[in-house]
């Protein structure tokens, strides 16, 4: 059974003080995250609150296993989500994902990850081509016309970061993988905390919730045009 447990805003800001202690507090606080739970939801329920992803990058680094679900804020735009959440995912063995209120925002982000699919990265160097530029596309939401995309980072569309949905009631939709009671967590700090060897077994967001392969669900159309030689990059 995966442990899910929150983190509010003032106990990361005290993590962080804990990891400018030297290298010593930052392997313990790992070792502690580790063992504390599978999935370590990041930050307040209310408030626009500091960017999270930035917090999560620090905890992705200091870890080996525990999966992190940063609480993005409005003020954050989706494209700029969308870029820190897939590099971390791609730099940390897929172990990240991103929660919110709004379901429209999540389906948003979870289309812009498919705009650089990852099986658009050729290489081949013989040929001069470093991708397959029509694999890469502005996608098209119809509630947010004016955001489409790319990113910058590729992404594998069967391994997409989580998308959480904070609600008592929503239901999974395309683009929302979970839904979660996030007043329903123990929160870290209120409740004991009993550590163990978590299960090993656990690789990435996407298992630590027991999902399947994550579904394409983005519309779009080429967002290149012959962009994808080695001269041209």
């Amino acid at each position: 059974m995966t442990r899910l447990l929150r983190v509010d805003d003032a106990t990361l800001a005290a993590f962080a003080v804990r990891s400018g202690s030297g290298r010593a507090a930052r392997a313990a606080l790992g070792a502690e995250l580790d063992a504390a739970a599978d999935v370590l939801l990041l930050g307040d329920l209310s408030g626009p609150g500091p960017d999270r992803t930035a917090a999560a990058g620090a905890l992705l680094a200091i870890t080996q296993r525990v999966v992190v679900v940063p609480i993005i804020g409005e003020r954050q735009h989706p494209i700029n989500l969308g870029r820190n959440i897939s590099t971390l995912s791609n730099l940390h063995g897929r172990r990240i994902g991103l929660a919110g209120t709004s379901a429209p925002v999540l389906a948003l982000i979870s289309r812009l990850f498919e705009s650089w699919p990852l099986d658009a990265m050729v290489g081949d160097s013989e040929a001069g081509v470093y991708v397959d530029d029509s694999c890469i596309v502005r996608i098209s939401d119809p509630a947010f016309p004016a955001i489409g995309g790319p990113l910058t980072v590729p992404v594998d569309v069967a391994d997409k970061p989580v998308t959480v949905l904070l609600s008592s009631s929503a239901q999974v939709e395309p683009g929302v993988d979970v839904v979660l009671d996030g007043g329903a967590l123990p929160v870290w700090g209120t409740v004991p905390v009993i550590g163990d060897e978590g299960d090993e077994d656990i690789v990435g967001a996407r298992t630590a919730f027991g999902l399947g392969a994550s579904a394409a669900i983005a519309v779009g159309a080429p967002a290149f045009a012959g962009s994808g030689r080695f001269d041209q990059v």
